[in-house]
């Protein structure tokens, strides 16, 4: 259940019709199984901590005295990063 909503909301992830669909589909399997309901529950609980950084998201970065060339401030960077 809600396999085929997912698979079509991958295969075109800007669809807000699809992601409804899957949204319906999941809030069904909830009502009907209580197991799926907790394993999703905890699920989302741990995409929100991924998602916010594990830290509330709130981030502060300063830069002061002196004189900087080069200054980059970041956050989650998955790849390479450079400066020439």
């Amino acid at each position: 259940m809600a396999e085929g909503e997912l698979v079509a909301l991958d295969e075109d992830t800007g669809n807000t019709l699809r992601a409804r669909e899957l949204a319906d589909a999941l809030a069904l399997r909830v009502r009907q199984d209580p197991a799926f309901a907790e394993a999703l529950e905890l699920w989302r609980q741990e995409a929100e901590r991924v998602h916010s950084g594990g830290g509330g998201g709130d981030m502060h970065q300063e830069v002061s005295g002196g004189t900087q060339r080069n200054v980059v401030f970041t956050r989650d960077v998955h790849g390479s990063i450079n400066l020439d």
